[in-house]
C-alpha cells in the first residue's frame, strides 16, 4: 500500500508517523510506547542493537552503548562502543535504518517518500552530516524539514490558521530547544526571520537536575558506586526513577524517588516548587531565545498571533506559565506534543510526492488514425508560436502531446465539421519501455507515461539569454524556422463546435536565492498560476543552468524538480549543485511536464 514516512530523530527518543490515503497516524515503534530510545549498543558478536533492546542492555554494558549522540553531531571525536569508534552520524544512521526497516516490514513495502526532521538551528555543516547519515541508512533522497515547521504543519491540520497569521513555535524536546517564527502561506508555512535556540538544553538536562538533587540529599559517592557492574546498573535505574519523577510533577505537586543502590535503600521526596526552582533559570533562557527569534522577524513577542508549544518537555507547567506571561496571551499546547513533529514530517513527505502524468486523451475515431501534423502554416522566422497551454506547429523537446481538436467553420452550412489530428501522438521507442522523468528531491521519483516521438521539423533558435549585468536572466521564447509545411490528415469526429476558453498566460520569476542549513532557499513569485502541490496540473520546474531548455521537462534528462508549493522553494541542497552550475532556473510546466518557454527566468546562485 502506498504511504509516506516521517521520522523525528530526537536526542532521547525517535518517533515515526505514516501518511496513507490522506490520513496521518503515529507508528508504533517501541515495545510499550510509540517512540523508541535513541540508543544503540554494539554486541560482542558485532550486531548493533537499537532502541528498547539497546537501552535495556546499556544498563549492564554501558561501555558498549551510546545515547544522546545527536548532540555530538559534528564533533570530530568519535564515541567508543566496545572499543570500536563511531561518529555521531554513523550512530544516527543505525537508528534511521532500523526505523525504516521496521516500518517497511510491517507496511509491506518501502515508503514512497521519507521526511527527516532536524533542529531549525542546524548549520549547513550539520545538515551535510545528517544527509550523509540518511544515505548510510538507505534513504536516498530524504525530505528535510525543520522541527518547528513540521510541528506547525501538523497543528494546522486540525486547528484553523488563516493565511498571513504568524505563529511562534516553542519546541522544547529531550535534548534541544528551538524557537522559530512561521507565517502561514496557503497550505504551508514559511520561515520569518532567523530561528534561534539552545543546542544543549532539554528534558535530559532537567533529569540531571533531579538526579543531582538526589545525590546531594544523600551525599552519594557516585564515582565509587559506578566502579562495579552492579553499581552502574543501579545508577541507571536511579536515573530512570528521576525521569519518571520529573514527568509525574507535571500532574502532581510532589513525588518520591526510590533509591536502590549498593548499601543505600531509601526514598527522596521532591516537590514541584523545588523542581521549578532548579529549572527556572534555563526556562528563562528559552524565553529569551524566543524573543530573539521574534525580533529577527521585526516583531515583539506580544505581536505574534499565537504561540505553539511542542516537545515533550513543553508539558512542564512552568514552561506554559512563563511563555504565556512573556507573550501576553494564552499559549497552545499541541494535542500530541511528543509526536507532533513526526506527524507533521509524514505530511510534508506526502506533499513532496509527484503523481504520474495523466493518461493521454484518445483520438475519437472509429478506426485507428495514424499520427499526423496540423496543416497550419508555421509562423514566420523569429515569431514565437501561439500558446494556449499547448504549442502549435511542433514541440521543441520532440515529445508527444495530448491530441487537440481544431474547429473549422463552414459559412452558410447548418453543421460545423470539427477536424482533429493527433499532434505527435504518443508512441513507444524500439524497446517498448517507458522512460521515467528524473525528478530531483522530495524523496520520490515519478514515472510519467512518456515515450519517445519523432522530432518536429524546426530549429530552436534561442534558449536562455543571459544578462551579465544582473543577477536575474530571462528564459526567452524560442524562435522557430520552418523547413517544410507539415500535412494534416483530417478526421471528422463531431458536429458541434466547442466554445473556446481563454487560458491566461502563467509565469514565474525567481526573486532571490539564499543558503539556509545547507539548502538553497529560492524566493519566487508567480502570475496566473495556482500552486497546490500537485504535478498533475500546471506547475513549476526548477533546474540548474547546466540543463538545456529542451531537457528541462524531458524524461530521463535533467535533473529537474517538479514543484507545486508556495515560495520559498527548498528542494535542492548546496551539495547537489553540479560543478558547472552558476544559476538556478524556473519555468512553468504543463500537466504532462512539458515546459513553457518564456515563462520563467534564471537567477545567480549565492
Amino acid at each position: 500500500m502506498s504511504y509516506t514516512l516521517g521520522i523525528d530523530l530526537g536526542t532521547t527518543y525517535t518517533a515515526a508517523a505514516v501518511t496513507r490515503d490522506g490520513r496521518t497516524e503515529i507508528f508504533q515503534l517501541g515495545d510499550r510506547t510509540a517512540s523508541i530510545p535513541s540508543t544503540v549498543l554494539l554486541r560482542e558478536d558485532g550486531e548493533m542493537l537499537v532502541g528498547d533492546a539497546a537501552a535495556r542492555r546499556s544498563a549492564t554494558e554501558p561501555g558498549r552503548g551510546a545515547r544522546e549522540f545527536k548532540r555530538r553531531l559534528g564533533d570530530p571525536v568519535p564515541l567508543l562502543l566496545g572499543g570500536t569508534p563511531y561518529s555521531a552520524e554513523a550512530l544516527s544512521a543505525h537508528v534511521l535504518k532500523t526505523v525504516l526497516a521496521d516500518v517497511a516490514a510491517r507496511e509491506g513495502g518501502a515508503p514512497d517518500a521519507v521526511a527527516v526532521t532536524h533542529p531549525a538551528s542546524y548549520s549547513s555543516y550539520r545538515m551535510d552530516l545528517l544527509s550523509g547519515a540518511c544515505r548510510q541508512a538507505g534513504i536516498a533522497r530524504p525530505v528535510f524539514c525543520s522541527e518547528p515547521t513540521a510541528a506547525a504543519v501538523y497543528y494546522a491540520s486540525h486547528e484553523r490558521i488563516a493565511p498571513g497569521e504568524r505563529v511562534a513555535v516553542y519546541d522544547l524536546g529531550g535534548g534541544t530547544f528551538d524557537a522559530a517564527i512561521l507565517e502561514k502561506t496557503g497550505d504551508d508555512f514559511s520561515l520569518v526571520g532567523q530561528p534561534d535556540g539552545i543546542d544543549r538544553l532539554g528534558g535530559i538536562d532537567f533529569d540531571q537536575s533531579v538526579f543531582g538533587h538526589v545525590a546531594d540529599a544523600l551525599e552519594l559517592n557516585l564515582k565509587a558506586i559506578g566502579e562495579t557492574d552492579t553499581g552502574r546498573a543501579a545508577l541507571a535505574r536511579l536515573r530512570e526513577e528521576c525521569r519518571e519523577a520529573k514527568e509525574s510533577l507535571s500532574s502532581d505537586t510532589e513525588t518520591t524517588i526510590q533509591v536502590l543502590l549498593p548499601g543505600v535503600q531509601t526514598q527522596v521526596r521532591l516537590t514541584r516548587a523545588e523542581f521549578e526552582a532548579m529549572i527556572r533559570p534555563r526556562i528563562e533562557e528559552t524565553v529569551a531565545a524566543l524573543r530573539r527569534a521574534a525580533a529577527s522577524a521585526g516583531l515583539e513577542l506580544e505581536q505574534v498571533d499565537r504561540v505553539l508549544l511542542v516537545g515533550g518537555s513543553s508539558r512542564i507547567p512552568l514552561v506554559g506559565q512563563m511563555v504565556s506571561a512573556a507573550a501576553g496571551s494564552p499559549v497552545m499546547v499541541d494535542t500530541h506534543p511528543k509526536h507532533a513533529i513526526a506527524l507533521g514530517a509524514a505530511m510534508m513527505a506526502a506533499r513532496s510526492l509527484v503523481p504520474a502524468s495523466p493518461e493521454p486523451v484518445p483520438v475519437l475515431t472509429g478506426a485507428a488514425v495514424p499520427a499526423a501534423k496540423a496543416s497550419v502554416p508555421p509562423p514566420p522566422a523569429g515569431q514565437p508560436p501561439s500558446e494556449d497551454g499547448m504549442r502549435e506547429g511542433g514541440d521543441p523537446a520532440g515529445r508527444g502531446k495530448t491530441a487537440r481538436l481544431m474547429v473549422i467553420g463552414l459559412g452558410g452550412l447548418a453543421g460545423v465539421l470539427v477536424i482533429a489530428g493527433a499532434a505527435f501522438a504518443l508512441t513507444r521507442d524500439d524497446s517498448g519501455d517507458e522512460k521515467p522523468a528524473d525528478v530531483v528531491g522530495g524523496g520520490a521519483t515519478a514515472t510519467p507515461a512518456w515515450t519517445s516521438a519523432p522530432a518536429p521539423t524546426g530549429t530552436m533558435a534561442a534558449a536562455i539569454t543571459n544578462a551579465p549585468t544582473a543577477a536575474s536572466t530571462t528564459i526567452a521564447t524560442p524562435a522557430w524556422t520552418a523547413t517544410s509545411a507539415p500535412t494534416w490528415t483530417p478526421v471528422v469526429v463531431a458536429t458541434a463546435a466547442p466554445t473556446a476558453t481563454p487560458v491566461p498566460t502563467a509565469s514565474a520569476a525567481i526573486k532571490g536565492i539564499t543558503v539556509s542549513y545547507g539548502n538553497y532557499m529560492v524566493d519566487f513569485t508567480t502570475s496566473s498560476l495556482v500552486l497546490n502541490g500537485v504535478s498533475g496540473v500546471v506547475h513549476l520546474h526548477f533546474f540548474w543552468d547546466t540543463v538545456s531548455l529542451a531537457n528541462a521537462g524531458a524524461p530521463g534528462a535533467g535533473p529537474w524538480f517538479v514543484y507545486g508549493g508556495a515560495s520559498p522553494f527548498t528542494g535542492y541542497s548546496v551539495a547537489e549543485k553540479p560543478a558547472g552550475a552558476k544559476q538556478m532556473c524556473v519555468l512553468v510546466a504543463n500537466p504532462d511536464h512539458s515546459v513553457r518557454p518564456g515563462t520563467g527566468n534564471c537567477f545567480t546562485l549565492p
